[in-house]
């Protein structure tokens, strides 16, 4: 169980770190593979992917058995984290923080902590 922690930590935090660096990357120095994919759908799913992972931590963590804090505690805690993020770009030569990246932020976190929650939610329903 403690191994299962200390990974959930890590992976989150490794990946918090990912969104941050690339955050951080100049507007004229972004690598084109990324320039050609549309911005709105990279904010989506790296957020989607943020909440599952904060979802996993938190169940971990907190041992509840109360997914809807979970869920809660999920689209606070990325929604915050979006809002963070987008406002850190202002440091960011040549990147501006846009409110529409922010609500795909959270609406990333948002379908991630639905699903989690869902699935959490049947298997806390199912006899052991």
């Amino acid at each position: 169980m403690k191994q299962n922690l200390i990974f959930s930590r890590l992976i989150l935090l490794f990946f918090c770190l990912a969104i941050l660096v690339g955050s951080s990357i100049p507007g004229d120095q972004i690598p084109k593979e990324f320039q050609l994919t549309p911005d709105k759908l990279i904010h989506f799913v790296e957020y989607f992917i943020l909440g599952v992972l904060l979802y996993r931590w938190l169940l971990i963590e907190f041992t509840s058995n109360n997914t809807y804090s979970l869920f809660l505690l999920t689209l606070l805690i990325g929604s915050v984290f979006g809002a963070l993020d987008e406002n850190y770009q202002r440091l960011t030569p040549g990147r501006t923080p846009d409110i529409w990246d922010w609500v795909l932020d959270t609406i990333g976190v948002l379908l991630a902590a639905i699903i989690c929650h869902l699935i959490f939610s049947q298997k806390q329903k199912k006899p052991r």
